[in-house]
């Protein structure tokens, strides 16, 4: 828990709370990846990938870093954040009141790594920046876009 130190303790129940409702619902859609199926093992967290808060250095436990965790299903209503389907990725749309704009593959690792959007708009603060290799972005890339 020490990754997820907040200065109040209000502040660190509510975090703590949240994970533990996201993760509920992300078991639930968790789904068996492939043999070799490398993005998929990234979403559903069978390979982890080191991560932190953006202006927190600290790595985040792996177990809150599953792309599944938050981007669960492929509804926008009850999901904390949008979820990842081949639409919400390459359909030119406004994001967080930026101008329309989709993801390609070099946008999408941008946005998973340094939390900047197609549209140079920062992400969430919630969203983990990823450490992840050109290979792993890729693998991420193709099994968002073709599921």
């Amino acid at each position: 828990m020490a990754a997820l130190s907040f200065r109040r303790p209000a502040a660190r129940v509510a975090v703590c709370l949240g994970l533990a409702a996201v993760v509920r619902l992300a078991h639930a859609e968790q789904q068996l990846c492939k043999s070799g199926d490398l993005g998929c093992a990234i979403y559903n967290g069978q390979h982890a990938v080191a991560a932190h808060l953006r202006d927190d250095d600290r790595p985040l436990p792996p177990w809150t870093t599953r792309c599944v965790n938050c981007h669960a299903g492929t509804d926008k209503s009850g999901t904390f954040a949008p979820p990842l389907t081949a639409a919400l990725l390459l359909d030119a749309k406004s994001r967080r009141g930026g101008p329309a704009s989709s993801y390609q593959p070099g946008g999408f690792c941008r946005a998973v790594r340094h939390g900047i959007d197609p549209a140079n708009v920062l992400l969430r603060k919630a969203m983990p920046q990823y450490q992840l290799s050109d290979s792993e972005c890729q693998a991420l890339w193709e099994y968002l876009t073709n599921r």
